[in-house]
C-alpha cells in the first residue's frame, strides 16, 4: 500500500519519524513549526529516508519542503541519481533545484583530494540555494555509522578534545542540521524497506581510494565485531563531547572578557593565571579566527611548551599560513599575506 501520511504507517516507523523529530526539539533545541527546510538529496538511501520522514512530518509542522541535487559529472550512474531525485521530488509535490559542478578543476586550483573538493562544492552549492530560496534550514542525511567514520577520521588527523567526539547535529553558523546524526544506518535501512521506498546505490562509496570507506569498510566492522554496540559507544561519546564544547565555550568566552581589544594578542599575564588545558583550547580558538587550515594538537603543545620556557621571538607555523610567535609581553597570532 502506498504511504502517504504519518498515519499510514506501522507504528514502529510513524515512531521512528516522530523520534526524529523528537532528537532536533529537544537534543538540539531547533524548532521547525512552520520552517522552510532545504533537502541536500543524492537519491541514496539517507537523503532519501531524510526526505521522506519530513514528508510524513509536514502536516503536523506545516513544513515547507524543497531538495538540491548537486551533479559532480564525475560517474556515469549520476544521471541516473538526478533522473532518480527528479522522480522522488515529483511523486511528493516537492520543488527540486539542481546543479552542476567542475569538482576536477576545483580541486586542482585549490590543490585539494576530489572528496574534499566535492564536500566544499556541494555546501557551497546548499548556501546558495538556501539564500535565494529563503530557506531557514539546509538538513543533511548525516547517521551514527557517518558518525562513527568521522571520529575515526579526525583520530587519525590529530584532532583535540571534544572535537574528537566528532561533527555536529547543529551547525548555527550555516544553519545546517544533520536530524539522523545519532540514528544507525541499519535503521534507516529498515524504514525504506518498510515504505517499499527505491533509492540509488552510489558505488564510489565502496572504492577503497577514500580514506572514509576504508575506516568503513574495515576500522568500523572490526570495531563491531569487537564490541556490538560500538555505535551506541560512539552516540555517548558525542554526547559527552556536547557538554564538555558548552562547558569550554563558557570558559574561553570568560577569558576573552579578559583580554583588551586586541582579538591576535594573548597577554602572558592572562596566560599565566589559566590552566593548561585552557590556554591549548584558547590558542585553538585564536588559530581558527585567523582562517582556515587545521591546527594540529602537536603544534599546539609545542607553542604552549614555547611560552612556558620563554623562547621569545621563536615562530610556529600553522597551517593556512598562520603563525605564533613568542614575546616577552605574550603570544602574537596573525597570517602571512603571500
Amino acid at each position: 500500500m502506498p504511504f502517504h501520511k504519518l498515519q499510514d504507517l506501522p507504528s514502529e516507523w510513524a515512531h521512528f519519524c516522530l523520534n526524529v523529530y523528537s532528537f532536533v526539539q529537544k537534543e538540539l533545541g531547533v524548532n521547525l513549526e512552520g520552517r522552510r527546510l532545504l533537502v541536500a538529496l543524492s537519491a541514496g538511501p539517507d537523503s532519501t529516508a531524510l526526505l521522506r520522514v519530513l514528508y510524513f512530518m509536514a502536516p503536523r509542522l506545516d513544513l515547507k519542503i524543497s531538495a538540491a541535487y548537486l551533479n559532480h559529472c564525475l560517474r556515469q550512474e549520476a544521471d541516473q541519481e538526478h533522473e532518480a531525485a527528479s522522480r522522488l521530488c515529483s511523486s511528493m509535490n516537492v520543488h527540486l533545484i539542481t546543479g552542476r559542478s567542475k569538482v576536477q578543476v576545483f580541486a586542482r586550483r585549490k590543490r585539494t583530494g576530489l572528496e574534499d573538493a566535492a564536500r566544499n562544492l556541494r555546501y557551497r552549492f546548499l548556501r546558495g540555494v538556501a539564500a535565494r530560496m529563503g530557506a531557514d534550514f539546509i538538513l543533511t542525511g548525516h547517521h551514527l555509522n557517518d558518525l562513527a567514520e568521522d571520529v575515526f577520521m579526525r583520530l587519525q588527523r590529530g584532532a583535540g578534545w571534544p572535537a574528537l567526539s566528532g561533527m555536529q547535529a547543529f551547525v548555527a553558523e550555516h544553519n545546517i542540521l544533520r536530524p539522523f546524526l545519532l540514528t544507525p544506518r541499519k535503521k534507516i535501512l529498515g524504514f525504506l524497506q518498510a515504505i517499499n521506498q527505491e533509492f540509488v546505490f552510489d558505488k564510489s562509496n565502496l572504492d577503497p581510494g577514500f580514506l572514509r570507506n576504508r575506516i568503513k569498510m574495515s576500522v568500523l566492522q572490526e570495531m563491531e565485531s569487537i564490541n556490538p554496540s560500538f555505535l551506541q559507544v560512539i552516540a555517548n561519546l558525542w554526547k559527552l563531547g556536547r557538554e564538555d564544547q558548552a562547558y569550554w565555550e563558557d570558559v574561553l568566552a570568560g577569558i576573552e572578557r579578559k583580554m583588551s581589544a586586541s582579538q591576535t594578542f594573548m597577554a602572558s599575564d592572562i596566560l599565566a593565571s589559566l590552566p593548561k588545558a585552557a590556554r591549548l583550547r584558547w590558542y585553538k580558538k585564536m588559530l581558527d579566527r585567523l582562517g582556515s587550515g587545521q591546527a594540529l594538537l602537536e603544534n599546539i603543545f609545542k607553542l604552549d611548551d614555547l611560552w612556558i620556557s620563554r623562547k621569545t621571538g621563536v615562530v610556529v607555523q600553522f597551517p593556512g599560513n598562520k603563525v605564533c610567535r613568542v614575546t616577552r609581553q605574550g603570544i602574537e597570532f596573525k597570517v602571512l599575506h603571500t
